[in-house]
């Protein structure tokens, strides 16, 4: 099989497993899309059994399911809809897009602590889906693909304590210029955007960058840098102009009815004291200890404590400079809605 750039590594590592005959499946309860071949239009699936997800982003829980349990099998594209006719499926409440290093993983945490709350942080089966897509803009009905995809992400699973009634997808950072897109398939879906003061990003990647922020690292589709060839050398120049990218689409969609916006400066309270009640999403107290328990931790590992971030001196370049200032202007403006929509 062929996959399209993107995580192809991380892409190859999820269809390790058994080998299973789709056409010998009675049911896909619990099997789970993880990567499209894009060149024989095939969807690839993985057997997560009764395996919860729980770690900090989808591929992280499909990396620790034990090794003699992973099952992987393959259907045509056009099969998706019959697939999903068979499951059990919950509506999406909320689409959560981030500007990246802004607190959106601490928040699917906390939210994964909910039993109610189907919850999937930044599953590889939607940016493979952008890619194909991306590549392949003539595809038929592709809103109603993207739907079914959904759809089997957001399955109720069998073994769960109480019944799942709510149903939380995190998207990349650098999926924000598809909301128009994605608003399309579903036009009621409320999405919440997160945000943080671009400095501290920046800090953020400069202690460890993230993949989106190196040029040519991965495909990014339709969110590009503005951002000259000759210096794209300048990785902090360059993480600025993804930001400004990324702030912008971010303003230009939270006009939109339905936005949530949230600073990181809100975290962790704004989840149970407006998002959630927002969500119509109730909770018991025992479950709001839960919460604040998880927030105390660093969002990408449950184990260490949270600390707050360390803030070096790096000097930056006068393109860095020029490009900060640009999303610091888009930030305010991020902020003056906010708080114009919070009176």
């Amino acid at each position: 099989m062929i996959i399209k750039q993107g995580f192809a590594a991380e892409e190859r590592a999820m269809l390790r497993g058994t080998r299973i005959d789709a056409q010998e499946l009675t049911s896909f309860v619990n099997w789970y899309p993880v990567a499209i071949s894009a060149d024989e239009q095939e969807l690839w699936w993985r057997n997560m059994h009764d395996q919860a997800f729980t770690e900090a982003f989808f591929q992280d829980s499909l990396a620790i399911q034990d090794r003699d349990k992973r099952q992987v099998c393959n259907t045509p594209l056009h099969a998706l809809h019959s697939i999903v006719a068979g499951l059990d499926c919950v509506r999406p409440t909320a689409f959560i897009f981030h500007v990246s290093r802004c607190g959106s993983t601490l928040l699917t945490q906390m939210l994964s602590k909910l039993e109610q709350c189907i919850v999937l942080s930044e599953p590889p089966v939607l940016d493979a889906f952008f890619r194909f897509y991306h590549d392949n803009p003539d595809i038929p009905d592709a809103h109603a693909l993207f739907r079914q995809l959904v759809c089997a992400l957001g399955q109720r699973r069998s073994q769960a304590a109480r019944k799942e009634e709510h149903f939380f997808i995190k998207f990349d950072s650098w999926h924000l210029p598809w909301l128009d897109f994605i608003r399309e398939a579903f036009p009621d879906v409320r999405f919440i955007f997160l945000y943080r003061e671009p400095q501290a990003v920046l800090a953020s990647h400069r202690r460890q960058r993230g993949p989106q922020m190196i040029p040519g690292l991965i495909n990014t589709t339709r969110l590009q840098a503005g951002f000259p060839d000759c210096a794209r050398t300048d990785h902090d120049a360059y993480t600025a102009a993804m930001l400004l990218a990324m702030f912008q689409a971010g303003l230009e969609h939270g006009k939109l009815t339905g936005a949530n916006l949230v600073n990181y400066s809100q975290l962790p309270a704004v989840l149970w004291q407006q998002l959630l009640p927002m969500a119509g999403v109730h909770f018991e107290e025992s479950e709001l200890r839960l919460m604040e328990q998880r927030s105390a931790r660093h969002s990408k590992n449950r184990h260490q404590l949270y600390t707050g971030d360390a803030f070096t001196g790096t000097q930056s370049s006068e393109t860095c400079e020029l490009l900060m200032s640009q999303v610091s202007a888009a930030y305010e403006l991020l902020e003056l809605q906010r708080l114009a929509e919070e009176q």
